[in-house]
């Protein structure tokens, strides 16, 4: 932890997880008292600078975030971007109304700023469930009364994300590597060290309000960004296209076993094209975005 003084609490919803647990360690080096709110009660019991807060549940927020100046929201549910509802494991109930009941506890506990991690691609008018619900969370966000930033990351990549890391760990035994639509879409995958950078100058106070996308410096396709990845590490792969149809019958099937490992929203989700607007960002925040293979560089070759 920095030694610097304190710049006040920041309580970080998701704070252990992958992009979650960048911004805490950014937010930390920048001088704020971090605490760290997880939906695992036990461990928020046996952890000091823990607290339990659940997003399904509205009478845990309130206690999860009283005496913070600045929250900072940046939970998914279990198993992330692959849905189940039965549990309450969705983007409606995450970004959307688990956003809302935030929003109302963080008002009511007096919390000056509010940070939202959302994602690119969301318009004014979505019409696909996940940027429905992800705008439903913005549009809560924007009418707190609180301060509020909007963060938006492309793919974002990193040490512990379940993207890049699982495709790799998967090659190990997968002679292709097989993609719908042929890895045709458009990515600017960004590093996760810059998120939680931009998430701690927006959680100043005085910073810059608003929306922000962030990528990283280079456009790709999702075949070049995992095929990249893959000779990193030794694993060069040729890519496979999945047909379509073969593809979302398979997610229509998978949707209906236990642990939900595919289904069709997500796969929909994992079709679309992530690429960021950088000139608001760079033009308020004047951040420097790291390369795609100089990020890779950096965690995979340790």
């Amino acid at each position: 932890m920095s030694t610097r003084g304190t710049q006040g609490t920041a309580a970080v919803i998701g704070g252990r997880g992958f992009i979650g647990g960048a911004c805490v360690e950014a937010l930390r080096e920048a001088g704020w008292n971090v605490i760290v709110v997880t939906h695992n009660a036990q461990l928020a019991a046996r952890h000091d600078g823990y607290r339990w807060g659940d997003m399904l549940d509205p009478t845990t927020l309130g206690p999860a975030v009283e005496g913070a100046d600045v929250v900072v929201q940046s939970a998914n549910f279990p198993n992330y971007p692959f849905e189940n509802p039965r549990q309450g494991h969705s983007f409606l109930e995450y970004d959307g109304l688990g956003t809302e009941r935030l929003v109302r506890a963080a008002r009511a506990a007096g919390v000056r700023r509010y940070v939202f991690v959302a994602g690119v691609g969301v318009t004014e008018n979505p019409v696909k469930p996940y940027y429905q619900a992800i705008r439903r969370g913005e549009l809560a966000v924007a009418d707190s009364g609180m301060e509020h930033v909007t963060v938006r990351p492309a793919f974002v990549y990193g040490p512990r994300d379940n993207g890049i890391n699982r495709v790799i760990r998967a090659c190990r035994y997968l002679p292709v590597l097989p993609l719908p639509g042929r890895g045709e879409q458009n990515h600017q995958p960004v590093s996760v060290d810059d998120v939680g950078r931009l998430v701690a100058r927006a959680s100043q106070p005085g910073a810059p309000e608003g929306a922000f996308e962030i990528g990283g410096p280079e456009r790709m396709t999702m075949a070049s960004m995992l095929t990249t990845a893959l000779e990193l590490v030794g694993r060069k792969r040729p890519v496979v296209n999945v047909a379509d149809g073969v593809a979302r019958s398979g997610a229509r099937l998978l949707a209906t076993l236990p642990g939900s490992l595919l289904t069709p929203n997500a796969l929909d989700f994992m079709q679309e094209d992530f690429v960021a607007d950088l000139e608001p960002l760079q033009k308020h925040y004047e951040m420097r975005l790291t390369p795609y293979l100089e990020g890779l560089r950096d965690y995979l070759h340790r």
